[in-house]
């Protein structure tokens, strides 16, 4: 069979010195004396002893001046028959052209590594008592999707340091870890540690008796920004499960971060999304709508969730967001979260705990539209949703209408950035899943994975548009977090339009800019904007909308209740007179992205 050969020549354009890093050159996995470099050819040489790796290169990989990084081409599929085994230090990566103009978004155009047989992906151990370090980033792991790829580990066994990021692992199956087995640290800390570290990571549809996820002797990982979703815990267990808590705490403070899942969401998994042993902690967690949330096991006040939404998990007759393995032993602290069952172990109410039993969670299906706040005013979250160029979906708190306040939420503004006086206080995170940065100046921030947002200012929106036309297009993207304020709510929050016409949704207002009015301009609560021409000029209708939403609402002014944006209607006849030779470029602006830059304005200071 002749090799499938890729075109990696483009890995080494315009000006970048990739010529030390090894590129894959094939999506075949052999091993043959060839010009051809396969994944497991590149492993294999890396494998080798730094010092005694041949000059000339190892069945075509590497070679003199070699660094220990692999690099694959974005998009392509490298399908292996059996597991590689990484001995050495080691770098492996999607290297995109830099020539191409595309938006780079990390995560969304990764090279992807398929295991056709029926074993693991990467076995990451080097037999002896040294540690290696292996980073892997922007690369999917499709699992074999059999069960069982392997015993420990359906995608990766790992004994050393791993980080992985912008990294997607599915399909694995498992006795224990259905993507990663990690071995952490020995409950008696005689074994030198192993250890995971997680950023911008999807795991997903992988399964085990115990770990859905992952599956760690003891606590010896980082997670931060990551999801879970569609993970199995055949036992019911947890989906990232650890099986010993660290036996020795005397050095650490509380609140550890030694390890931590942080930032990061939980949604759909079949089996406890986590077990908290000593050592771990847990902060900035959504975790909904799993068949369980928390199992706690802690001993002795080293194992902490906090700033979290844990809520919905279990099912409508037997919620189990909370678990105890043992009641009479259990030190477990709760600092400041949000859960659905009423004997959760929340502590003094110093901590700061809600529990709201039976709350509506979803405005709609698990993974659908969200529902506009006419159509469902009383569920807390949009659901799951993947933005567009964007590597991870969340699951985004709502602004219901019948808060009085921001703080009416049972999770906006409950959390703290500065210190109190509990001994129990744990800060929120920096920043949310999205990498959204929490302002230091500011003393409140949100339960859970997402911080809510609204935006500072809107890039300009338009479309070009021929005679005859309707200029059309969704606003909701722009307005950050919120929602539009439906039209039957403008006159309590802003009296009469001053238009003398009945409110359209938003209590929208047009305000011309550089042109007088060309045109009619009707906006719906979901969001969609529709312009109609008066007539078939030719040129450009230049104007502001004004609107408000589910937070600017809050704001005491007028004018501060509004969110203003900037709207271009280009209109121009086809140009019968151009060549059929030469292409034109359609307009001035063609349809404008929906980009927003997101701050941290206003919610913080609506009191």
């Amino acid at each position: 069979m002749l090799k499938q050969s890729i075109g990696i020549g483009m890995l080494f354009f315009a000006g970048h010195a990739y010529s030390a890093e090894i590129a894959v050159t094939t999506t075949e996995d052999i091993v043959k004396d060839d010009k051809e470099c396969s994944l497991r050819e590149a492993v294999d040489y890396l494998n080798i002893d730094e010092k005694s790796r041949p000059e000339a290169g190892y069945m075509g990989c590497g070679g003199k001046n070699a660094l220990a990084i692999i690099v694959l081409e974005k998009n392509k599929v490298y399908k292996l028959e059996k597991k590689i085994e990484l001995k050495a230090s080691m770098n492996i990566k999607t290297l995109y052209d830099s020539a191409v103009t595309e938006d780079a978004v990390s995560g969304l155009n990764n090279a992807i590594i398929e295991m056709s047989g029926q074993d693991q992906i990467f076995h990451i151990d080097n037999n002896d008592n040294s540690s290696i370090r292996v980073s892997i980033k922007e690369i999917t792991f499709q699992g074999c999707g059999k069960n069982v790829c392997a015993e420990k580990g359906g995608i990766i066994f790992n004994n050393e340091n791993l980080t992985l990021e912008s990294v997607k692992l599915k399909n694995g199956f498992a006795n224990f870890g259905g993507a990663i087995y990690n071995v952490g640290l020995s409950s008696d800390v005689t074994i030198a540690s192993s250890s995971i570290e997680l950023r911008n990571v999807l795991v997903e549809n992988n399964q085990a008796v115990d770990g859905g996820a992952i599956y760690t002797l003891a606590p010896s990982f980082k997670i931060y920004n990551s999801v879970f979703k569609g993970n199995t815990s055949t036992s019911g267990r947890a989906i990232v499960y650890t099986l010993n808590g660290i036996a020795d705490t005397s050095k650490l403070t509380f609140p550890s971060r030694l390890n931590i899942i942080a930032s990061s969401t939980f949604f759909k998994n079949n089996g406890f999304a986590v077990n908290v042993k000593n050592g771990i902690g847990l902060n900035n967690l959504s975790i909904i709508q799993n068949a369980g949330g928390v199992a706690f096991d802690v001993t002795n006040d080293h194992g902490y969730v906090a700033n979290s939404v844990i809520v919905g998990n279990g099912t409508a007759s037997s919620v189990k967001d909370c678990q105890i393995e043992n009641a009479s032993t259990d030190k477990s602290i709760l600092f400041n979260n949000l859960v659905s069952q009423a004997d959760c172990p929340v502590g003094a109410s110093s901590n700061a705990n809600t529990i709201v039993e039976n709350p509506k969670l979803l405005a709609g299906d698990d993974e659908a539209t969200c529902k506009n706040l006419f159509e469902d005013g009383a569920a807390l979250f949009c659901p799951y949703a993947t933005p567009e160029k964007a590597f991870l979906g969340y699951l985004r708190p709502r602004i219901l209408l019948t808060y009085v306040d921001v703080f009416s939420s049972p999770i906006l503004n409950k959390g703290q950035t500065k210190s109190s006086e509990n001994k129990n206080f744990v800060y929120c995170e920096a920043s949310d899943q999205r990498g959204t940065a929490r302002l230091d100046n500011d003393i409140w921030c949100d339960r859970g994975a997402i911080e809510v947002t609204v935006p500072t200012s809107i890039g300009k929106l338009g479309q070009d548009i021929k005679p005859g036309q309707i200029a059309k297009f969704n606003i909701l993207a722009s307005l950050g977090d919120s929602d539009l304020l439906p039209k039957e709510q403008c006159n309590a929050e802003v009296g009469p339009n001053p238009a003398g016409t009945p409110w359209q949704d938003g209590c929208l207002r047009i305000k011309q800019r550089n042109t007088v009015s060309k045109g009619r301009t009707e906006l719906n609560l979901d969001g969609d904007l529709a312009y109609t021409p008066n007539g078939n000029w030719h040129g450009a209708d230049d104007f502001e909308i004004q609107v408000i939403t589910s937070s600017t609402r809050f704001n005491q002014e007028v004018e501060t209740k509004y969110i203003n944006v900037a709207v271009t209607i280009f209109q121009e006849p086809d140009n019968t007179m151009e060549s059929k030779t030469v292409e034109t470029s359609g307009g001035s602006f063609g349809l404008y992205g929906l980009i927003t830059l997101f701050g941290l304005l206003g919610l913080r200071r609506f009191k």
